[in-house]
C-alpha cells in the first residue's frame, strides 16, 4: 500500500510540473535564434533539393527548358518563428546565386546562397551505379544514395519492423557496387496480417511508414523532364523455390522479377501516364545480363500485358510534358500483393538512360 501510495503522489507532482511547464510563457527562456531552412523547392525542380545548413548554401536542378532569370521558391520552410527575404512566390533571376536572408526570432539572421543549375538534356538518374549507400540517422541498416537527400528509397523502414533488411549493398567486383533486392519469409506474426512475404523493393521516390495502409507507404516518382527512348540495366535473378502469399499458404506458382519506368505528367493530384517500360521475368539468371527495354510513349498497344497498364487508367499524349519519372525494382513482381518465393534474389547495377 505505501508503495502505490508513493507512486500516486509522483503521478502527482509529475502532472503539477507539466501544468506549470506548460503556463509558462513561450519566451520564458528567450526568444528564438534558431534560424535554418528546412525546406525549399522551387518550379520545374528535378530530383531533390540539397541543403546544405553548416555552409549555409542550397543548390536545385532544374529542367532544361526551365527559366531561370524568372524563377520563385514555390514551398519553403523554416525553423520555429524565423522569417525570410526574398519570400515565398518572389520572382528572381538565378542565371547568378541569389542570397535568402533569414532571421531569428531574436533578430540574428544568417544569409543561404541558393544556387540553380538546368539538367543537360539529356540526363542520367543520380546514383545510376548503385555505387553509393548510406545509413539513416537513427538507423542500422543501409538506404541507396550518398545521404538522405537521394532520389532513392527503399521498403527497409517498413520491412525491419518484423524483420531483417532486404534492399542490401552488394560488391559486384572491386570496388563496384549493386543493390541486391531479397525477398523475405516474415514469419508467424506478419502473416497474422496477411503480410508475411515481404518483396526487396527499391524505387525513385520516398517511403514515409503507414501502420494503417502498408501500400499507402511507398511514394513514387522524382522530378524529371527529359524524354529517354529507353533503358539499359544489368541483373542477375534468382526466383525462390517456395513461393507463398501473405497468410504463408504455399502456392503452385514461380516468383518473376519485375524492373520499370514510367514518365509521367503530374497536375495536383491528376497523375497521367506519358510512357511506359516494363520488364517482367521468371527466368534464373546466374551471371549478370545486360538487357534494354523500349519505352512507349501515349497509349499502349492492344495486347500489351494487364499490369503495364496505369491503375486509374490515365494516358497523356504521347507528346505531353513529362513532369515525373517512376524507376522501380522488385525481387518479386506480386510483392504489393504480399506474395512471393522466399529468398527470391534480384541483383541490379549499372543502370543507364539512352537518348
Amino acid at each position: 500500500m505505501k508503495k502505490t501510495k508513493n507512486l500516486s503522489s509522483l503521478g502527482l507532482v509529475f502532472g503539477i510540473m507539466l501544468l506549470t511547464f506548460s503556463c509558462l510563457d513561450e519566451h520564458h527562456f528567450g526568444k528564438s535564434s534558431l534560424k535554418q531552412i528546412l525546406y525549399f523547392t522551387v518550379p520545374g525542380q528535378v530530383g531533390n533539393t540539397i541543403i546544405q545548413n553548416d555552409s549555409l548554401q542550397i543548390r536545385i536542378t532544374v529542367g532544361a527548358k526551365v527559366d531561370i532569370s524568372r524563377l520563385f521558391a514555390d514551398s519553403i520552410s523554416l525553423s520555429s518563428y524565423a522569417s525570410i527575404a526574398p519570400g515565398k512566390g518572389d520572382l528572381m533571376d538565378f542565371r547568378q546565386p541569389v542570397f535568402y536572408q533569414v532571421t531569428a526570432e531574436d533578430g540574428s539572421s544568417v544569409n543561404y546562397r541558393v544556387i540553380i543549375e538546368k539538367e543537360p538534356e539529356t540526363p542520367q538518374l543520380e546514383n545510376s551505379g548503385f555505387d553509393d549507400w548510406h545509413t539513416p540517422t537513427g538507423k542500422n541498416y543501409l538506404e541507396p544514395g550518398k545521404d538522405e537527400n537521394t532520389i532513392w528509397a527503399s521498403g527497409n523502414p517498413g520491412v525491419v519492423t518484423l524483420g531483417q533488411a532486404n534492399v542490401e549493398k552488394t560488391e559486384i567486383g572491386t570496388g563496384d557496387f549493386g543493390a541486391k533486392l531479397i525477398t523475405r519469409d516474415l514469419g508467424p506474426l506478419a502473416q497474422l496480417v496477411k503480410q508475411g512475404m515481404a518483396a526487396g523493393s527499391m524505387f525513385t521516390g520516398d517511403f514515409v511508414l503507414d501502420f494503417a495502409n502498408p501500400l499507402n507507404s511507398a511514394k513514387f516518382g522524382t522530378p524529371f523532364t527529359a524524354r529517354p527512348k529507353s533503358f539499359t540495366i544489368s541483373y542477375t535473378y534468382s526466383p525462390g523455390a517456395v513461393y507463398k502469399n501473405g497468410s504463408g499458404q504455399i502456392l503452385t506458382k514461380t516468383d518473376q522479377a519485375d524492373i520499370y519506368m514510367l514518365l509521367e505528367n503530374r497536375e495536383g493530384n491528376i497523375v497521367r501516364r506519358v510512357a511506359t517500360a516494363w520488364f517482367r521475368s521468371e527466368d534464373t539468371v546466374n551471371e549478370p545480363k545486360e538487357i534494354t527495354i523500349p519505352l512507349t510513349y501515349g497509349t499502349l498497344p492492344p495486347g500489351s500485358p494487364a499490369h503495364w497498364f496505369p491503375a486509374n487508367g490515365l494516358f497523356a499524349d504521347a507528346n505531353a510534358e513529362v513532369t515525373h519519372l517512376s524507376f522501380v525494382l522488385a525481387s518479386s513482381a506480386e510483392g504489393a500483393n504480399f506474395e512471393g518465393g522466399v529468398n527470391s534474389t534480384l541483383i541490379v547495377n549499372n543502370l543507364r538512360l539512352n537518348y
